[in-house]
Formats: structure tokens, sequence, C-alpha cells
């Protein structure tokens, strides 16, 4: 009898203590960047790179993901971070509208605009969002223009799943601003990070959702552990500003926020970083359409405090998206492979050739870096020549050349100015970009030796041009493109020249790679130590 009763009493507690829990399915691009078509993954092998399957080969995944979490009684979300066309011909060449059309097919239930969704101005942006048949949300972006604050978009959406209600917020990098052209984001005004998440999440709360879900193209950076060190002393002095460089620091700022998905830096997570302080998991994919994101959550239903997430690939949150594991749904691949077709006529043709591939490997400078910097002092004949390391945004190949592989490095339609500068000017814009530890520029016809571990404004330990010390009071021509010339990337100093003395001259600065490859082919990448970081321990 006691020992019934005894078993009676531990039914009875195992049933109070018991955890209705229910689970959904989120899965997660970011920064796809018109990377839609099928291609070979080079970066895995380049001698015998895999297929991949692009778009067609993610629609084939995401349906059987669908399948599973309906099979399974769970939750289901697709979601974008932003970034999602600007960069391949199949994405620039139909401005976008070939990428969204694709996701529309997919049936994705959210897309957060990316800063380079303003690339080719506002009213291509507008356009994508008035094609999109799925909510397409921001919460920080603000239009301005009728001497009033509206949203430029919805801010959120929520999804109810058996009775759970699930928020997701849509958060886009405040640095859009800066990283565009004015006349790109006129009249739209990016609301700080920080203040803009907690107002959407308590506004969530109060609408009883269980879940808050932020989706941010803000991302999680390169390297975690300097990232990580650079959080806590700043967290350690007390935070300045309500904006945020990265989702690091958003999801230490703002607690109650389950689960975080970032975009806008292109290295992929295999597992979140979980912060140890707000303990909120941010997730992150490799950009360029190469993978999909799935995880399972499993959530407290009755309080929403998540419990646990499970990968569905062997140990990592991301799955590679090969066409072998995943062939291409036949009707998705159709509607990308037509217009891949008619966009790529003569951008296949030979312009050169590589003896091998030439990378952006290297801290300092790299061997792509210097080539795209060559060509522009080369094509316009200066003394000195930069540009930002964002804008070159893949390697070429080794052997044949062609000019889709240019368009992929230089997806953006800069053009190539010169101005006038001094010499003195030339270190100051130098020590203005290392200042916050920055991984500096891309230069040619110049050699720069740079200690970060000096104080700001004193990190340039040595600079030549031409082959000789540097003259503050002597006149360099600087060639550069359009985009620093607005002041974009840290170049403040060159947007107050430009009207001036800047001479913008309608050169595309691909077609000034495409002739200088073409003059100077065969190919033979280099490093010659141009830009050298000669930090202390």
């Amino acid at each position: 009898m006691l020992r019934l009763t005894l078993l009676l009493l531990l039914i009875l507690s195992a049933n109070v203590f018991a955890t209705e829990t229910f689970s959904v399915v989120i899965c997660n691009t970011n920064d796809v960047h018109g990377g839609v078509d099928s291609s070979d993954a080079t970066f895995m092998n380049p001698e015998f790179p895999p297929a991949l399957g692009g778009g067609a080969s993610l629609a084939t995944l995401v349906t059987r993901m669908r399948a599973y979490a309906a099979q399974q009684g769970k939750g289901f979300l697709l979601i974008d971070t932003g970034d999602i066309f600007q960069g391949t011909l199949v994405g620039t060449k139909s401005e976008g509208t070939a990428v969204v059309r694709y996701m529309n097919e997919v049936k994705y239930d959210a897309w957060v605009p990316g800063n380079h969704e303003f690339d080719l101005g506002r009213g291509i942006t507008e356009n994508l969002i008035q094609q999109a048949t799925f909510p397409v949300i921001s919460s920080n972006i603000y239009d301005t223009a009728n001497s009033d604050t509206t949203h430029f978009v919805q801010p959120y959406i929520i999804r109810e799943f058996g009775g759970v209600k699930v928020g997701v917020i849509g958060i886009t990098t405040s640095g859009t601003e800066r990283a565009s052209f004015e006349d790109n984001v006129k009249n739209l005004y990016f609301a700080p990070e920080v203040t803009t998440l907690a107002a959407y999440r308590d506004t969530l709360q109060s609408m009883g959702c269980n879940i808050i879900v932020a989706a941010c193209h803000l991302g999680l950076p390169y390297d975690r552990w300097d990232a990580w060190d650079d959080l806590e002393k700043k967290a350690a002095e007390g935070w300045k500003t309500d904006y945020t460089r990265n989702a690091f620091e958003l999801a230490r700022r703002v607690p109650g926020i389950d689960v975080l998905f970032a975009g806008d830096i292109h290295v992929g997570y295999t597992e979140p970083w979980v912060d140890p302080v707000t303990h909120t998991p941010c997730f992150q994919g490799y950009g360029r359409g190469t993978n999909l994101m799935c995880v399972e959550f499993e959530f407290d239903a009755e309080s929403g405090q998540l419990i646990r997430w499970k990968n569905f690939a062997d140990e990592s949150t991301l799955i590679t998206l090969f066409s072998d594991q995943f062939p291409r749904d036949r009707e998705i691949a159709e509607c990308i492979d037509t217009v891949v077709a008619r966009v790529e006529v003569g951008f296949n043709d030979k312009i050169g050739e590589a003896e091998q591939p030439i990378t952006r490997i290297g801290e300092g400078e790299s061997a792509m870096g210097n080539l795209v910097c060559d060509a522009m002092l080369w094509r316009l004949k200066g003394d000195i020549a930069l540009t930002n390391k964002g804008g070159v945004r893949t390697d070429l190949p080794g052997g044949n050349i062609t000019p889709q592989d240019v368009f992929n490095v230089l997806p953006f339609d800069n053009t190539l100015g010169a101005v006038n500068v001094t010499g003195a000017f030339i270190r100051d814009l130098l020590e203005e970009k290392v200042a916050y530890g920055g991984s500096g520029l891309y230069v040619a016809g110049m050699r720069v030796k740079i200690d970060r571990s000096r104080e700001r404004g004193d990190r340039v330990v040595s600079l030549e041009i031409g082959g000789k010390p540097y003259d503050p009071e002597a006149n360099y021509k600087l060639v550069t493109t359009d985009y620093l010339l607005e002041g974009n990337s840290g170049m403040e100093k060159l947007a107050a020249l430009r009207s001036q003395a800047a001479v913008e001259t309608g050169i595309y600065m691909r077609e000034a790679i495409i002739e200088f490859i073409k003059s100077h082919s065969p190919l033979s990448p280099k490093l010659d130590g141009r830009w050298q970081f000669v930090d202390r321990s």
C-alpha cells in the first residue's frame, strides 16, 4: 500500500511539473546579393567545385522543411534579413525583380531591407516592395517626405501557431544612410537600432506575443572574439549612443529577445553566438545564396521561454545547397534560368586570363585589391589610387576571365574620379580610416605602414608615394570612386573636395578593370607590401 501511494505521488508530481512546449522551424537567408542562379562552389574546391543549385535548390529544401513542420504540428517561418539582389547579373540587371519574383514563388514570410537594397535608388526599392506578395518589415526606417514621420514599410509581423503568437521585428542597419548615395536614401530616416527594437519588443509583448524574434540587417562580426573584447570594453565604459555597429551589441543591449537573425556581414556561424548576459542566441549564414539556415526552436508554450534549439545539418545551423542533395525545383529553375540567359548575353566571352586565382586573401593588401587599384591608377593616369575594401566583393578565377567574373567582383555601378590633394591630406585621410581599428583600404601608387597600437592620429608610421617619402606640401592626383567622393565609408574628407576640384569621368570602375585585364593579360597576381600592419604586441 505504501509503495502504491508513493507511486501515485510521483505520477502526480510529474504531471504538475510537466512542461507543455511548442516548436517553430525558422529558415533564414541573408546577403543573397542576387545569388539565386546555379553556380560552382569554388570556395570549397577551386579545382573540382561541387555544384550549387541556388534558389531552385533552396525551393526544394524549403518544401521539405515546410512538410516536416506541418507533419509534426510545428510552426514554420521563412525570413530574409536583407541585401537580396545587388551583386550578380541576374539580380542587378533585372533591378531585383527576378529575385523578388522567386521569393514570391518560394513564399517567404518576411524580408528585411538591407543597405544594398538602395544601391539603384529609392524608387527601385519601392518597386520591389510593391512587387512582393509577402510582408516587407523594418521598424527603424521612416519616411520624412511629407514633413512628418511615417514608417517606410511595416515594422513587424505576428504569426500565430496553435495559440502561440510569434512576433518578428525587422531592423535595418542605420549605417545605410552613410553607406548609400545621398539621393538614393533621400527623405529616409534610419532610427537608432537599440531604442527602436526595445520599443517594439514592448509593443509585441503587450499584444500577447509569446515569442519575440529580431530579424536584423545588422551583422555578426568576422572576428567574434575581437568584437567581444570591444563589446565588453564599451559596456564597462558606458554606451555612448543608441546606434549600434553590430548584432553582438544589439543582442546585449536589448534583453527580452528570444532569437536574433543577423545579416550584412557575409560570415556564417555554424552555431549561434549566445550573449552571456541576455542569453539571446544570434544566428547568421554565409552570403551569395550558397546556404539556408534551418533551426527548430522549442519554447515553453505558456511563458515563451526558449528551451532548446535543434540543427538539421550535422553540427551546423547551415545547410549548403548542393544540387545533388537538393535537386533544383523545375518551375523555379525555369523562372531563374530564363532571366539568366537574357542578361548574360556577351558576358561570358573571354577578355583575358590569370595564371592562378586572384583572391582577397590578406589582412592589409590582397592580390585582388591590388589589381583593382592598379587598374584605376592606369586608366586615369594618377599618382595614387584607393578604394574601399567592401566594394570588392569576390575573387577572380584562375584561367580564363570573362566580363561576368569582373561583374561579380565589382557589382556596383561606381564610376571613377580624380582630385588633386596634398601629401598632408592623404596622410590625414589614412589616419581617419584606421582611427577605429579598421582593416584599411586597397591602394596603388603608395606604400603605407600602419601601427594600430599607437594613439589615434599617429598610426601611419610610414608613407611613400611614387617610391619616395611623401611630401606634405606636394600635390598628388588621387584616383578614387564616386562613392568615396561623396564621403561614404569614412571618407568625409573627400566629400569636402568634390565640388571644388574632383574630376568625375563617367568611366565605370568595371570597365576600367576590363580594359586593364585585356591590356595586361596574362595576369600574375602578387602582393608587394603596399599596405602593411606593423602593430606592436
